[in-house]
């Protein structure tokens, strides 16, 4: 059992890094696109008009990629200032509350991303000249990712009362 944990725990670590990384690819590339929008625009006087629906599409990426990579990390939303307050049952009772709660969250996500993306598939994006479809993946991977991680967090703290092993226990970021 502790074979497969490790296991899953390694790839969970694989996926996550990829969020982070295609986030990032995604954020320099918006930037890339951005600041030659703004070129062609005051400089050329001929705005692309592909410029700004790609880098809508990329903040996707970027915004969907970082939200499920902080799932897994323990950044995301949840009731610290009331839990911190509580006795230890009672927070954990939080903690296992706020995992389902982004568990849900991100497979609603994912769940109607994908059926959003299966709608539009036959459409074309005017300006890109790509199918419908890539404007609802980042929701539906970013929303897979998120109830995947959720669950890895949600299982282990039904299992040992604690945050998977080797992740922060509370949320990285803190009021202080």
């Amino acid at each position: 059992m502790q074979a497969l944990h490790r296991g899953l725990a390694s790839v969970f670590e694989f996926l996550a890094r990829a969020a982070i990384l295609i986030a990032g690819l995604a954020m320099v590339a918006m930037t890339a696109i951005v600041a030659w929008g703004v070129f062609g625009r005051f400089v050329l006087n001929d705005t692309p008009a592909w410029a700004e629906a790609s880098a809508l599409l990329l903040m996707a990426w970027v915004i969907l990629g970082a939200a499920a990579a902080g799932v897994r990390e323990g950044f995301h939303m949840g009731f610290d200032t009331l839990r911190d307050t509580l006795p230890p049952g009672l927070a954990l009772a939080f903690h296992v509350i706020s995992d389902l709660t982004i568990t849900a969250f991100g497979a609603a996500m994912a769940w109607y991303g994908s059926d959003l993306a299966l709608t539009v598939w036959d459409a074309t994006l005017p300006t890109l000249g790509l199918p419908g479809t890539v404007e609802y993946l980042p929701i539906t991977i970013g929303g897979a990712l998120m109830a995947l991680f959720g669950l890895e967090r949600l299982v282990a703290r039904l299992a040992t009362g604690q945050a998977p092993v080797g992740l922060p226990a509370d949320t990285v970021l803190t009021d202080s």
